[in-house]
C-alpha cells in the first residue's frame, strides 16, 4: 500500500512539475495587460498567421499575463495613418509601412529601395539589426514615437496584371501600383507610370481599372485574394519590403520592465526565423495553387529584361541617395550598414546554413 502511494505521489509530481517550473520561470514584475494591435491585413493568410503565432508565443512566455487584441483590415485606423495613430497611443502596436508617411519616414524608406535584398532571412535579420543599431535610424524612431519590434518581408515584388506581361516594353506607359519611394524611380527609368497606393487598395483599383496592374508579392496576393481580379503574375524578384513590421508605441515600450522587453526580443527572433523559413517554403506552394486552383498564369521576364530591372534599380538607388544628401537626410549610412550586414549574413549562411537548419 505504501509503495503504491509513493508511486502515485511521484506520478502526480511528474505531472505538476512542468507547469510549476513554467510558472516559476515567468518574471514576477510583469503586470497583466491586453495590448491593442492594428493591422491592415485580413485575419487569414500568411502574415496574420505569423502575427497570431507571435502573440501566442508571448502570451505563453508571460504565463498568460500579456494578451493581445487584434484589429484586422484597417478596422481601428487606416494603415496610411499608422505612424500618427501609433505615436498617439490609439493602439499599442501597428503595422506601420515605411513609405506611407514619407514626410516623416524618408530615412526608413531607404531600406525599401528596389533590389534592396535577395535572401529572405538575411534581408529580414539585417533590417532588424540596422533599425536597432544604426544611430540615425534610432534617433528617427525616437522622434517618431514608435519602434519596429519584429522583422518583416513582403516577399519579392512581381507584376500582377489582367493582361499577360512578359516584356518590360509591354509595361511602358501602363499605370502600375507601386509601394513608393525609390521604387517609383525604378519604374520611371523603365517608362512605367508608377502610382503609389497602400496594398489594401490594390483589389479595387485593379478591378475598376484605376491601374493596369500592380507590384505585388506571392503570399500577399494570396492573402488579399488578388487572383480574383487579375489572372497573370509575371515573376521579377525586384526586392521586397522590410519596413512594414509591427511597431510598438515608444511610451508603451519604455513602460515595460526589462524582463518583459527581453521576452519580446526573444519572441521576435523566433518570429523572424519562422517568417523567413515559411516564406521560402510556401511561395512555391502558392504559385502552384495559383495555377492549378485559381486559374492564374505564372510568367517570366527574359534574362535581358531582368538585367534591365537591376540596372534601373541601381540608377534609382543613386538618385534617391543623392536626393537625400541634398535634404541632409543621412540615408547613405543606413543603406551601407544594411547592405554590409546582408553580405555578412549571406556568407555565414553559405558556410553554416540557416540558423534553423545548421549544416
Amino acid at each position: 500500500m505504501r509503495a503504491r502511494n509513493v508511486i502515485k505521489a511521484a506520478a502526480a509530481f511528474a505531472l505538476l512539475a512542468p507547469a510549476t517550473a513554467w510558472a516559476q520561470a515567468v518574471p514576477t514584475d510583469i503586470p497583466e495587460m491586453t495590448l491593442k494591435v492594428a493591422d491592415t491585413f485580413p485575419s487569414q493568410g500568411f502574415v496574420p498567421e505569423r502575427a497570431k503565432s507571435w502573440a501566442e508565443n508571448i502570451t505563453k512566455k508571460t504565463g498568460g499575463k500579456v494578451k493581445f487584441q487584434f484589429f484586422w483590415s484597417d478596422s481601428l485606423f487606416k494603415q496610411a495613418d499608422g505612424a500618427t495613430n501609433l505615436a498617439a497611443g490609439v493602439s499599442d502596436f501597428a503595422r506601420v509601412a515605411s513609405t506611407y508617411d514619407p514626410a516623416k519616414t524618408q530615412l526608413w524608406m531607404t531600406l525599401d529601395m528596389p533590389f534592396n535584398a535577395n535572401d529572405y532571412w538575411c534581408g529580414i535579420s539585417s533590417a532588424v539589426e540596422t533599425q536597432q543599431e544604426q544611430p540615425d535610424l534610432k534617433k528617427k524612431f525616437d522622434e517618431l514615437g514608435f519602434l519596429p519590434i519584429v522583422g518583416y518581408s513582403s516577399g519579392h515584388f512581381h507584376f500582377l496584371s489582367k493582361e499577360p506581361v512578359t516584356k518590360i516594353s509591354e509595361l511602358k506607359g501602363k499605370r502600375i501600383r507601386s509601394y513608393g519611394g525609390a521604387r517609383i524611380g525604378m519604374s520611371t527609368v523603365l517608362g512605367i507610370s508608377a502610382i503609389f497606393m497602400p496594398y489594401g487598395q490594390i483589389y479595387e483599383a485593379v478591378e475598376r481599372g484605376v491601374v493596369d496592374g500592380a507590384e505585388a508579392t506571392i503570399l500577399l496576393t494570396d492573402s488579399f485574394k488578388h487572383y480574383e481580379i487579375a489572372k497573370n503574375l509575371t515573376l521579377a524578384r525586384t526586392g521586397y519590403v522590410v519596413g512594414s513590421s509591427y511597431s510598438i508605441n515608444l511610451k508603451k515600450w519604455n513602460s515595460f520592465p526589462a524582463s518583459l522587453k527581453q521576452i519580446f526580443k526573444d519572441a521576435a527572433k523566433e518570429h523572424d526565423m519562422d517568417w523567413a523559413r515559411l516564406m521560402m517554403e510556401q511561395e512555391g506552394v502558392k504559385l502552384k495553387e495559383f495555377q492549378e486552383k485559381r486559374g492564374m498564369k505564372v510568367l517570366e521576364f527574359s534574362a535581358e529584361d531582368k538585367a534591365a530591372f537591376a540596372k534601373a534599380a541601381k540608377e534609382s538607388q543613386e538618385l534617391w541617395l543623392a536626393d537625400m544628401d541634398k535634404k541632409n537626410v543621412p540615408a547613405r549610412a543606413a543603406w551601407t550598414m544594411f547592405q554590409d550586414k546582408q553580405r555578412a549574413c549571406e556568407k555565414k549562411v553559405a558556410a553554416e546554413g540557416y540558423p534553423w537548419a545548421k549544416k
